[in-house]
C-alpha cells in the first residue's frame, strides 16, 4: 500500500486501492492520471486521483466525489464509462475506461484543423455524450478539446467526453453550488459563467459552440491577450465567422456557430444534440428532421423549460451581426477597446485565478472566477410574420443594402481598393456578411420566391470572391488579388441584373 504522503508521485508497480499502476498519463487542473490494471479482471483502466491542490480545498473535494458518483451512472457511447470511485487513505479517486488514443486537443496540434465533414462528425459525437451528462442532471462546464477522447484511425474516430473534474451536480443541495464561482478554461466560457448567471446546460452548448469554430478554423474563437481581454471578449464580442478563416467552410456553419455563441443563453440551441444536427444539417442542405428540445433535467435545465415555445432550426442574423473587428483576423484592432475595458470586466469578475495544466490544452489554462450578478438581459422581440408581401420584401432589402452601403462608405479607402491590404479587405467582408444574413432571413411572396433566391444565391458567390482576395492578401499575393476582384465583378453583374427583374433600387446598385 502506497503512504499517502506518497500517492501523488506513484510509479510503475505502485499499487493505490488495488489497482496496479503501469504509468502516469497527465496531470489537469483537479487530478493526477495513471495508467492501472484492474485487480481480478486484469484490465487497463484509467486511474485518476484529485490533485493535491485540490484536496486541500474542501469544496473541490466534494465535488469531486459527487460528480464521480453521478458520472458512474451514466452509459453512453460518447462518454468515458466510469468504472469504480472512492477514497483510499485520504484521497479520492476515479478508475475509468482507458481509452487508447489520443486526444482532440493532440490531434489539432500534430494535423490542424479539420476538415468540415470530420468537424461535424465530431461535434455531433461530442453533442450526443453532452446530452446524456445534461439528462442526468450535470454540467460540465469545462468542455474543449483536451477533454475529448479519441479512437479509432482519422474519418473513422470515435469522440468520448472526459474530465469530469468540474462537472457538477446543479441540482445538489449541498454546498457545491455558490453563486458566482466557475472552474472552466476561458477560451471556452459561457458569458453567464463570468457575469454570475444561471449556470445550466446551455453554457455547454456555448462551449461546444467554440470547439466547433476551433476544429473548422483551427482557432479559438476570441483570441486575445490577457485574460480580461478574453473574458471581455466572450461578454461583447460578437461571434465571428469561421468561414472567413478557413477555406471550404460553409457560410452555413457561421449561422451555427453564430447561434451557439449567442450571449443571452435563451438565443442559443436548447441542447448540444440540437447544435449538432444542425451542423450537420447545414453541411448536407437538407432540413433538421429532429424538432429542437432540451434533454436537461432537475437544474441542469433552464426554469423556463416547461413553458419555453419550440424555436425554429435556423438563427435570427441580427441577434448574431457580426461586427468590423471581431474574429480571430480583426482582434488586432479589437485588442486596444479589450484593453480598454479591462477595468470593466475587473468590476465584474473579482478575482481571477489561473491553475496550471488545464487538462493539457494549450489555448488556454483553468480558471476560478467569483463575480457578481448582473441584471438579467431584457428578451429580443420576435421577428415579424411572415411570408413578406412584395413591397414589403423591396423595402426591406433595399434597407439592409443602403445600411452596408453606409458601412462601406464609412470605411472606404481609395489608396487600399485595389491593394493587397489584408485589414481593408477582411473589413470589406465583414461588412457583406451580415448582409447577406439578414437578406437571406427575408421570406419573399411566392411569386418572387425563385429569382429571390436565386438573387441572395449570386450575392454569396460574390461573397466568395471577396474572401478569395482575402486569403490572397494574407498571402502578400497582389495577382491573386487582383484575379479574384476581376471574377468579382463578373459575378457582380449577374446580381445587379437579378436584383434589378425583382424591382430592387438600392440593391441594384454596384457598391
Amino acid at each position: 500500500m502506497v503512504e499517502p504522503r506518497d500517492w501523488s508521485e506513484l510509479s510503475a508497480g505502485d499499487e493505490f486501492a488495488g489497482y496496479r499502476v503501469e504509468e502516469r498519463l497527465g496531470r489537469g487542473g483537479m487530478g493526477i492520471l495513471y495508467l492501472a490494471v484492474e485487480p481480478g479482471l486484469e484490465r487497463r483502466v484509467a486511474l485518476k486521483l484529485i490533485a493535491p491542490e485540490a484536496a486541500a480545498d474542501e469544496v473541490f473535494a466534494k465535488r469531486f466525489a459527487e460528480e464521480s458518483r453521478i458520472a458512474a451512472a451514466i452509459e453512453h457511447p460518447n462518454v468515458v464509462p466510469i468504472y469504480a470511485a472512492g477514497e483510499e487513505a485520504g484521497v479520492p479517486f476515479i478508475a475509468m475506461r482507458f481509452v487508447s488514443g489520443s486526444d482532440l486537443n493532440r490531434r489539432l496540434a500534430e494535423g490542424g484543423r479539420l476538415e468540415p465533414q470530420r468537424a461535424v462528425a465530431l461535434t455531433a459525437q461530442i453533442a450526443d455524450g453532452l446530452d446524456a451528462i445534461h439528462a442526468a442532471g450535470l454540467v460540465h462546464r469545462d468542455v474543449k478539446p483536451a477533454n475529448v477522447l479519441l479512437s479509432g484511425g482519422e474519418g473513422s474516430e470515435h469522440a468520448y467526453i472526459t474530465d469530469f473534474g468540474v462537472a457538477r451536480n446543479v441540482a445538489t443541495a449541498s454546498g457545491l453550488t455558490q453563486t458566482g464561482r466557475f472552474v472552466g478554461t476561458l477560451d471556452y466560457v459561457a458569458p453567464e459563467q463570468i457575469s454570475g448567471g444561471t449556470v445550466d446546460a446551455r453554457v455547454d452548448v456555448y462551449a461546444l459552440g467554440c470547439l466547433l469554430f476551433k476544429l473548422l478554423t483551427g482557432e479559438v474563437p476570441f483570441p486575445r491577450d490577457g485574460e480580461a481581454a478574453r473574458l471581455y471578449a466572450h461578454l461583447n464580442d460578437p461571434p465571428p465567422a469561421p468561414s472567413l478563416y478557413a477555406p471550404g467552410v460553409p457560410m452555413a456553419l457561421d449561422d451555427v456557430v453564430a447561434r451557439a455563441l449567442s450571449k443571452e443563453p435563451d438565443d442559443r440551441y436548447p441542447s448540444a444534440g440540437d447544435l449538432g444536427r444542425a451542423a450537420e444539417a447545414a453541411l448536407s442542405g437538407a432540413p433538421v428532421a429532429v424538432p429542437e428540445h432540451t434533454v436537461a433535467t432537475g437544474a441542469a435545465a433552464t426554469r423556463e423549460t416547461a413553458t419555453a415555445p419550440t424555436r425554429a432550426a435556423e438563427p435570427t442574423a441580427s441577434t448574431n451581426r457580426v461586427e468590423p473587428g471581431s474574429g480571430p483576423g480583426g482582434g488586432r484592432r479589437r485588442l486596444l477597446l479589450a484593453a480598454g475595458a479591462a477595468a470593466a470586466v475587473l468590476i465584474a469578475v473579482a478575482a481571477i485565478a489561473l491553475s496550471g495544466g488545464g487538462g493539457g490544452d494549450g489555448s488556454g489554462g483553468e480558471a476560478t472566477a467569483t463575480t457578481t450578478r448582473e441584471e438579467a438581459p431584457k428578451k429580443k422581440p420576435k421577428p415579424e410574420a411572415r411570408p413578406l408581401s412584395e413591397a414589403q420584401l423591396i423595402e426591406r432589402a433595399d434597407r439592409i443594402c443602403t445600411e452596408s452601403k453606409d458601412r462601406y462608405n464609412a470605411i472606404r479607402d481609395p489608396e487600399s481598393e485595389f491593394s493587397a491590404d489584408v485589414l481593408y479587405a477582411e473589413e470589406l467582408v465583414r461588412i457583406a456578411r451580415p448582409r447577406i444574413r439578414d437578406l437571406r432571413q427575408l421570406d419573399p411572396p411566392p411569386a418572387l420566391a425563385g429569382p429571390y433566391r436565386e438573387y441572395v444565391e449570386a450575392q454569396e458567390r460574390v461573397l466568395r470572391t471577396d474572401e478569395e482576395a482575402v486569403a490572397a492578401a494574407r498571402q502578400e499575393d497582389d495577382a491573386g488579388v487582383e484575379a479574384a476582384r476581376a471574377q468579382r465583378d463578373s459575378e457582380d453583374d449577374l446580381r445587379e441584373q437579378l436584383a434589378r427583374e425583382i424591382g430592387l433600387e438600392v440593391c441594384s446598385v454596384r457598391q
